[in-house]
């Protein structure tokens, strides 16, 4: 036999392999899939949103995962909140880096909650919004599952504060 038959056969396997092989997810996504999946095991759902806008953005911002509760019937009436981290600490935010996008504030039963809720969370989380959009978290997924668990528990928690004071101020 010919060695260019040989050659031939190769690069004919690897131009049909290659690109195959390319679309295999990477253990990142994989592992960011797990993670969706256990969330949706528990009731929680994923998507992908922009993140909102903080006051001083220029740009605008980038997508990221969110996992929410979808609102309750009392809470599609109401406003969306949202409290975002800040790149800076200062007195007139809400909570540390943690300051508020708009004029819509939750009730004192949510807020006191989030005040306790802040500190433990990472930070990879840079918003929470609840209201019209649903009880939702945003987070980069760079942690693993004892974080996902931890946001689990905090949605549900926001969650069943808002739907009990009924979602508004």
């Amino acid at each position: 036999m010919n060695l260019w038959f040989f050659v031939l056969l190769i690069v004919a396997v690897a131009l049909v392999l290659g690109p195959i092989s390319m679309l295999r997810p990477n253990p990142a996504q994989k592992r960011k899939e797990q993670l969706r999946l256990q969330a949706s095991a528990q009731g929680i759902r994923f998507g992908m949103r922009r993140l909102p806008a903080r006051k001083t953005d220029m740009e605008q911002p980038p997508v990221l995962p969110v996992y929410f509760l979808p609102p309750s019937p009392q809470m599609q009436l109401v406003e969306d909140w949202v409290l975002m981290r800040t790149d800076y600490e200062h007195e007139s935010n809400f909570y540390h880096e943690w300051d508020w996008q708009d004029a819509v504030r939750p009730t004192d039963t949510v807020s006191n909650a989030l005040k306790t809720l802040l500190p433990e969370l990472p930070l990879s989380i840079p918003a929470i919004v609840q209201g019209k959009s649903g009880t939702c978290i945003f987070w980069r997924e760079t942690e693993g599952e004892e974080v996902l668990m931890m946001l689990i528990q905090h949605l549900r928690r926001l969650n069943q504060l808002a739907n009990e004071s009924g979602a508004t101020p």
